[in-house]
């Protein structure tokens, strides 16, 4: 069994959001029912943890590293230096079981982000683009749990789950205009394969899909089939993402809400942080974070 090591000692209610940033040379992840910002050094290093003024579910880094925030209300505008944020698009108003959830840069700046009902994932929800020049488009709607939100290395591919259903999409993309085409199965998860979580794309083209339930990162090849997995001792695995120096870090978020007492004394690293040496296992390196295109410290400044 090829297994991934804590990185560092603090647990998470719900990790997840998390990617590398290579300008800085860190890694940031989100703490969503806790509330903080965490960041590190590729080893785990210089561990530091920002409280939020709400749930972050995930974010996008702009061309200065100030933040693009999914809150549970909208996308805001975050300077974690300053704890200055500013409103941008409210999600949702009209449904107050929602909140958004998964989200990532298209490889043009646009930021997509998916919502959530917390409610039961009943189908809501909808998947929302930002380019930051007007108003979101909806893409999608009649969503439970917005997840897997991921670009194939040209960008003309893009992922997507629902986790409350088994099964991972995939789309043609357009990567000047944002449009989505063609929806089609990727892959099916079976029984014994949890949910499908949060996802990252390598630079082969392959998907590592984080498996909620069963303790695993599956990856799936660029034609659906399976490809290895790497497995935690933490059944709630939640998203991933490459970093490092060389990109070939394979981090994992990890969550410990929804499970009882006796089943965090049996993995009582849920909520852990972890680290994959992907490249040395699998040859596997990944591609650079994509980042929101505008600059938002004229907006933060304002």
């Amino acid at each position: 069994m090829i297994a991934a090591r804590p990185l560092v000692p603090a647990l998470c209610a719900l990790g997840e959001g998390i990617q590398w940033d290579d300008r800085a040379g860190r890694l940031l992840w989100t703490d969503v029912q806790g509330r903080r910002l965490h960041s590190c050094d590729a080893d785990g290093g210089d561990h530091r943890v920002l409280p939020l003024p709400a749930r972050m579910a995930s974010f996008a880094l702009d061309p200065e590293g100030l933040l693009l925030g999914a809150f549970d209300t909208g996308l805001f505008a975050f300077d974690p230096d300053s704890g200055r944020r500013v409103p941008m698009h409210e999600f949702e108003p009209d449904l107050p079981t929602t909140r958004l959830n998964d989200g990532r840069c298209d490889r043009s700046g646009r930021f997509l982000a998916g919502g959530v009902d917390e409610k039961g994932l009943k189908p809501l929800s909808s998947l929302i683009s930002f380019d930051g020049g007007g108003p979101p488009q909806t893409l999608l709607e009649g969503i439970g749990c917005s997840n897997s939100i991921a670009f194939s290395p040209d960008g003309r591919l893009m992922y997507f789950t629902d986790t409350a259903g088994q099964e991972i999409f995939v789309f043609d993309y357009d990567p000047d205009t944002g449009a989505i085409a063609d929806r089609r199965v990727f892959a099916t998860l079976g029984p014994d394969d949890g949910r499908p979580d949060g996802s990252c794309v390598d630079s082969e083209g392959r998907l590592w899909n984080a498996a909620f339930g069963v303790g695993r990162v599956q990856c799936w090849n660029p034609d659906g089939s399976r490809g290895p997995a790497v497995h935690l001792p933490a059944p709630n695995v939640t998203c991933a993402c490459f970093g490092g120096p060389e990109l070939g870090t394979l981090y994992i978020t990890t969550a410990s809400v929804l499970m009882g007492d006796a089943a965090r004394a049996a993995a009582p690293l849920s909520g852990a942080t972890f680290a994959f040496d992907a490249q040395a296992a699998f040859g596997a390196t990944g591609l650079p974070e994509d980042r929101f295109a505008p600059n938002l410290r004229p907006l933060l400044e304002g």
